[in-house]
């Protein structure tokens, strides 16, 4: 069983002659509040994409005539970046910084390292973009930008998806049907938790003179 049946389940309609689009909303759904919970959501999410790789590619020319050249070439792209990005990513940013500091990446000499020096750091550059510049718009958009300074800790964020990406790797190994459910409303249920330890008859408003200073 598929661990992300919306993503094999679009992918099927497509594949019969469907379209399948999005609706211009909003989700006010709870997001994980706890680290565990999220790399659990992020695991099945990437066992799931390897699973529908894995299914729609077992004959992939059939692939090619269901949906056409151009989208299953873009199906393949989207599944490869998506996959590959997360699992490849820390050994292809140690080996940059590694460049960096021992190489000859920030001083190149000969035409090929020229040559290669240029394509990691417009690599480089562009990834950082891409990944940077969609969160910006969406946060001006919505009106977010006060939570700007939280970008500092993309870092962190892809360094989360690494993990996940490769205990999905092992999980579709060991235990390919495992379903990690989300555990939603842990935020509603803190604030809840935190409502019980309240007083009702005690008033929470603060006094606006000191009482001893006013006595």
């Amino acid at each position: 069983f598929n661990v992300t049946e919306d993503a094999d389940l679009g992918l099927r309609l497509a594949r019969a002659g469907f379209e399948v689009r999005t609706f211009a909303s909003q989700t006010f759904e709870e997001a994980p509040a706890v680290f565990g919970a999220l790399v659990k959501q992020r695991t099945r999410w990437f066992k799931g994409w390897m699973q529908t790789f894995i299914v729609h590619c077992r004959r992939p020319m059939r692939l090619f005539v269901d949906l056409g050249s151009r989208r299953a070439i873009a199906v393949l792209a989207m599944f490869a970046s998506g996959l590959l990005g997360p699992l490849l990513g820390p050994f292809l940013a140690a080996r940059m910084a590694y460049d960096a500091i021992f190489g000859a990446l920030l001083a190149p000499v000969a035409p090929l390292e020229i040559a290669l020096s240029t394509l990691w750091c417009c690599l480089a550059i562009a990834g950082a973009i891409s990944l940077i510049l969609p969160i910006a718009m969406g946060m001006r958009r919505r009106g977010l930008t006060r939570f700007r300074r939280a970008l500092i800790y993309l870092p962190l964020w892809l360094m989360m998806l690494s993990i996940a990406a490769w205990r999905a790797v092992y999980e579709l190994w060991r235990r390919p049907f495992h379903w990690e459910k989300t555990e939603h409303g842990l935020t509603i249920r803190g604030v809840v938790e935190a409502e019980k330890d309240v007083d009702p008859f005690v008033s929470r408003e603060e006094p606006l003179f000191d009482q001893e200073a006013g006595a």
